[in-house]
């Protein structure tokens, strides 16, 4: 799928995101990669553009291309809350500033770099729809685009007339939308119905690279557990399962051989007040040495995607994956199976099925301590709920989420936005503010 990086691009991509935090930075790398090796240049518009830019520098220098020739940077503005709804994230001012401050980088970044954008990918193309009140935004924009739309999973559902519109789903209908990708591929149908457009499934692609030697941190950890199974997450939410973890590596204290790591940022705000007291109570105990079954240290900090990352993964004899009132998929999935390392998973939904389906691990019930501690006990032992080996088919599932999946992808998008072309005159373009 690699084109010859030599030669000149093909087209010009715009690669835009109104977010930056958690696995935002890594899909953009991850995206801006696929795109430079399908031989495009990449128009990158982000809320970090120098954090960007230092990481575009890393990727081209990988691939032996020029940086200036290939890469365009852009600050993307954002108006990051909502004007009309304090205390939320979308309304229909918003949504209309979201879609000015878009089409304004893209001419800034045009007219600074003397290229017309071909093609607009929108990384996170939610909040773009969001309480939209007009299906022709977009339109302003002139030019093909698509859009990758993670929380889609109210089309498994029977909304009002009030709550469908506002999802801003029938701006999926705009004529110069070529496809959208999801990451769920449960309702790819009937969004493929509802929109009239082609719906792709992508990959839910993370950072591969393996680490050169284990981080401080990841020997830290090693030495703490002592030869015992280490089961972990990273990233501490209350969806991610968090609290159902340390109620698990409690109730094992004594019993178990097992050493629970609780990594990555502490988000309190996601507990009530008397959740936070119990965490705040482990804490307590784990400081104490009453509790030496757990890896503990609040706030924690930020665990980044990539080398540190991986070599924490690469700890783990189990990576504790069961999400609680939580619809999507995860790239918990992909670094399993990248480092072929067992999960445990609440049972239904995307990532519960995935599991399943691949057996990669086991299910239980949301919020199920007894059920966890069991599933932990067999995943260890390498059998699955009814007493037989564990299929652990990492590599069938790595092939429908890695890198050559996504150039896929895009190759397939990219070609369909070719059909949709239209001239745009340079001068014109090039002078508008």
């Amino acid at each position: 799928m690699t084109m010859n990086l030599t030669e000149p691009p093909t087209k010009t991509v715009v690669l835009a995101d109104p977010r930056w935090d958690g696995h935002h930075p890594t899909y953009f790398y991850e995206f801006t990669a696929s795109l430079l090796r399908l031989g495009h240049r990449v128009m990158g518009l982000c809320r970090e553009p120098a954090q960007f830019e230092q990481e575009a520098k890393k990727i081209c220098r990988s691939m032996g291309i020029d940086f200036a020739e290939r890469i365009i940077v852009e600050q993307l503005d954002d108006p990051d809350r909502a004007y009309l709804r304090p205390g939320h994230d979308h309304d229909p001012l918003s949504t209309i500033v979201r879609w000015r401050c878009l089409r304004r980088a893209i001419r800034r970044a045009e007219k600074k770099s003397g290229h017309l954008a071909n093609f607009v990918f929108l990384s996170w193309l939610d909040s773009y729809l969001r309480f939209q009140p007009s299906t022709r935004l977009a339109s302003q924009l002139g030019l093909p685009w698509s859009g990758l739309y993670f929380r889609n999973h109210h089309f498994g559902s029977e909304l009002s007339g009030i709550r469908k519109a506002a999802k801003g789903d029938r701006s999926l209908r705009n004529e110069n939308l070529v496809a959208v990708g999801i990451l769920d591929e449960r309702f790819q149908d009937t969004m493929a119905a509802e929109s009239i457009k082609q719906v792709i499934a992508f990959p839910d692609i993370t950072n591969e690279e393996p680490p050169e030697v284990a981080s401080v941190f990841a020997q830290e950890i090693r030495a703490q557990a002592a030869g015992r199974k280490i089961i972990g997450m990273i990233s501490l939410e209350r969806r991610k399962g968090f609290l159902t973890m340390l109620r698990i590596a409690e109730a094992a204290a004594g019993k178990e051989d097992w050493f629970f790591v609780a990594a990555g940022k502490y988000a309190r705000d996601t507990f009530s007040e008397e959740e936070q007291r119990y965490i705040t109570s482990i804490q307590a105990r784990v400081d104490s040495g009453e509790l030496d079954n757990i890896y503990l240290k609040l706030p924690g900090e930020r665990v980044n995607d990539g080398a540190d990352f991986n070599s924490l993964i690469e700890t783990f004899d189990v990576i504790y994956a069961a999400y609680e009132d939580f619809q999507g998929s995860s790239n918990a999935l992909t670094k399993g199976a990248i480092f072929e390392r067992p999960l445990i998973a609440t049972r239904g939904e995307c990532v519960g099925n995935r599991v399943e389906k691949y057996g990669m691990g086991l299910t239980i019930e949301q919020g199920d301590v007894t059920q966890g501690q069991e599933a932990i006990r067999r995943v260890i032992g390498g059998e699955d709920w009814d007493g037989n080996t564990l299929r652990r088919n990492y590599q069938r599932y790595h092939s429908l989420h890695n890198r050559e999946r996504l150039d896929e992808v895009f190759a397939e998008l990219l070609a369909l936005g070719s059909q949709h072309t239209q001239p745009r005159e340079c001068s014109a373009v090039l002078v508008e503010q």
